[in-house]
């Protein structure tokens, strides 16, 4: 790999180190691919230097770099852009195939690239709307006149991305996941608006299957997801299991009349069934994305590993010694909750996550944050939640974090919950998840009813980065 040399005051230095020489790649228009990723991992460890790759076309362009501490035998990673050395994503230690998942979320959906649409420079060459043209449809005409180009679909979940060559998808974004998975939840998306640019062939690859089995994939995980949504499972419900002792023999032999899900995989998520977990519990401890704990819920359902509820007997509820007198901790809440909602202040959550930093200080304790910016969408236009719905949101909110989490107002409008002991992965499907569940239903005010909009951020300390102000930054969620 060839470099341009200089040196610099470190950017990304080992704490107690003054400076750190920085060898710079030549600019390039993509991300970094997972070889050449690799490439820095090894340069990085072999040298000492800070490796940096700019990429991208201004206006929006980054840099991507890499440090090897010694030390701790880690790996440092950094995303910032080019023109204001604003982070945009930190990270310690992680494989090249998140790291690189992770740079092209980050640049390809703040990309202007991508926004074309906007502009009158760059217009689409097919337009509509999904409830015309389903994507199943809208991906096989685009394959039989073998477009090369840019597939847009603005969704309620978010933007997607689907680039195709010659007709065939090769590279996919949607829903904070890439490649097949981000395919598979895209095609099953009945809602939203698409645009397609055509534009010269991009040289990434993250899509591997072919199209027909994506498609035939993507009508399997409709049909599980409306099976369990008609018999009333979902996100927020209850798994219990049917038998209180199950060999590993006979799981597999039960399982065999399901769909095909990975068995290892289907056996780790049983393994997480207390009786106690919602799905989305469980989820944060076994962080999948949809098109893999789909099919695995349908299973443990339809061959009679699991049942269901909406509500389990609370077995913390009677956990209290009798003997203290709670009311005195109320008092002190009520000190720093919000009166119109009980939401814990912005002040409060500054004060509580700057402990939780000082428990990951000590003791090396992984936390996460996850913002929500929520609006409702009123006569086509997005509005903040009026006042008096506050509570409804809040209500929908504190149901589905553990009891360990705590919901706070986040600045003026937001809300955070700070997260302990749980790491980005699992942060992201937790926040991914809920901005679905809070999206599927209206939110009711007198006799008028709202979809709600909701956009999500999500970060964690280790995995995202090691400072407050970076934690703080990273997680904050778009506003819309």
């Amino acid at each position: 790999m060839k470099h341009e040399d200089c040196v610099v005051v470190g950017s990304l230095q080992n704490k107690g180190q003054d400076e750190r020489r920085v060898q710079s790649l030549p600019q390039q228009a993509a991300p970094p691919s997972i070889d050449q990723i690799k490439q820095l991992q090894a340069e990085a460890a072999r040298n000492g230097f800070v490796l940096q790759l700019p990429f991208g076309e201004a206006p929006d362009e980054y840099v991507f770099k890499v440090l090897h501490d010694k030390n701790s035998n880690a790996f440092k990673y950094r995303l910032e852009r080019l023109s204001t050395a604003a982070v945009e994503w930190e990270g310690v230690d992680i494989d090249a195939q998140k790291i690189y998942a992770t740079i092209v979320r980050r640049a390809l959906a703040n990309s202007e690239q991508n926004r074309t649409l906007k502009t009158k420079h760059h217009k689409p060459t097919l337009e509509g709307d999904l409830l015309d043209m389903p994507m199943p449809t809208l991906v096989q005409s685009i394959q039989m006149n073998k477009g090369t180009g840019r597939l847009e679909i603005e969704t309620p979940s978010g933007n997607a991305f689907l680039f195709f060559v010659q007709g065939e998808p090769v590279h996919c974004v949607f829903s904070d996941s890439i490649g097949d998975d981000a395919f598979l939840e895209l095609v099953n998306v009945n809602a939203g608006s698409f645009r397609f640019f055509k534009e010269p062939k991009t040289s990434e690859k993250t899509i591997f299957k072919g199209v027909q089995i994506l498609l035939m994939e993507g009508a399997a995980l409709t049909d599980h997801e409306t099976f369990l949504k008609n018999i009333g499972v979902g996100l927020e419900t209850y798994l219990i299991r049917n038998h209180s002792t199950m060999s590993e023999t006979l799981f597999e032999q039960m399982v065999k009349g399901g769909c095909g899900a990975p068995m290892q995989m289907q056996k780790r998520f049983y393994q997480e069934v207390d009786n106690q977990s919602t799905v989305l519990e469980i989820l944060r401890r076994v962080p999948l994305p949809k098109p893999q704990w789909v099919p695995i819920v349908f299973n443990l359902v339809s061959c009679g590993l699991c049942s269901y509820r909406d509500k389990v007997p609370d077995l913390a509820a009677s956990s209290r010694d009798a003997t203290i007198d709670w009311s005195q901790v109320k008092r002190v809440e009520s000190v720093m909750r919000r009166p119109d909602t009980g939401v814990y202040t912005y002040p409060a959550f500054l004060l509580f996550l700057e402990k939780e930093f000082f428990r990951y200080e000590r003791f090396k304790r992984e936390f996460a944050v996850v913002t929500l910016d929520i609006k409702v969408r009123r006569k086509e236009k997005i509005e903040p939640v009026p006042i008096q719905a506050l509570q409804e949101v809040v209500d929908r909110v504190n149901r589905l974090i553990r009891r360990t989490d705590t919901l706070f107002h986040y600045e003026t409008l937001g809300f955070a919950i700070l997260m302990p002991e749980t790491g980005l992965e699992s942060a992201r499907i937790f926040a991914l998840r809920l901005a679905e569940i809070l999206m599927s239903k209206h939110l009711a005010q007198e006799k008028d009813s709202f979809p709600i909009v909701a956009s999500v951020g999500f970060a964690a300390i280790p995995d995202s980065c090691e400072s407050l102000g970076a934690l703080m930054a990273l997680s904050r969620a778009p506003s819309r």
